[in-house]
């Protein structure tokens, strides 16, 4: 009768080990898949959140925030001079760096604008917003070489810089948040530069941009 009940102890124990084992392995694959899952690198994956960055992206970059609803013209140009940065950047005609410092001064010109009040000029402010528009354009290229395009990744660190913004505006991230991010960033960049040089990236050097782009965006997110 011992050696019965010493038998079933025996084998009720390795079931039990297996099936911890089991689990174990499935667990590890799940952790793998969730690790490895392929990002889009747009607000779809904020969560919660997106609908607070979508506000975000209306009131600055579309210009709600800056304009009275009689000045539907100037939240149009302020809105169409973002779109052009956008896709100058997405698409190699212009540097991530001249992008954000364009980027900043847009919305610098629709703050001002904002604080002047019943004394914001209308004149004034489309003025600066076409002045702002022949600066850029001298900074962009007419077309950018096949050879250097990589518009996924260009998006990402696009998106990337955006969602940096909406954090600060928002204290959502801290200041040693935005520095790591914002390292990381540079150091990307740098590595673009170098990649795209010759004139042409290679499909490898293609390859690990956007791997570290999102990997960039993934700490981004987890920043939240």
């Amino acid at each position: 009768m011992k050696n019965t009940l010493t038998s079933i102890i025996a084998i009720s124990l390795l079931a039990t080990s297996v099936s911890l084992q089991a689990k174990g392995k499935a667990g590890h694959r799940n952790q793998r898949n969730h690790a490895g899952k392929s990002v889009v690198g747009d607000a779809s994956e904020l969560g919660v959140l997106k609908d607070k960055f979508s506000e975000h992206q209306r009131l600055t970059a579309g210009g709600g925030n800056y304009y009275t609803k009689s000045e539907s013209r100037l939240r149009a140009e302020h809105s169409h001079l973002y779109n052009s940065i956008q896709s100058a950047v997405i698409e190699d005609r212009i540097s991530e760096q001249d992008a954000r410092d364009a980027i900043q001064s847009l919305l610098s010109v629709g703050t001002t604008h904002l604080a002047a009040g019943n004394a914001a000029s209308t004149e004034k402010t489309s003025s600066e917003l076409s002045a702002m528009k022949k600066l850029i354009k001298t900074k962009m290229s007419d077309k950018a070489p096949a050879g250097i395009i990589t518009p996924k990744a260009n998006r990402l660190q696009f998106n990337m810089d955006e969602v940096i913004r909406f954090g600060e505006d928002t204290d959502r991230l801290s200041s040693g948040d935005l520095k790591t991010i914002r390292r990381k960033l540079d150091s990307l960049e740098a590595q673009e530069d170098k990649a795209k040089l010759s004139g042409t990236i290679s499909d490898r050097d293609h390859e690990k941009l956007l791997e570290d782009s999102r990997e960039i965006w993934r700490v981004t997110l987890e920043k939240f």
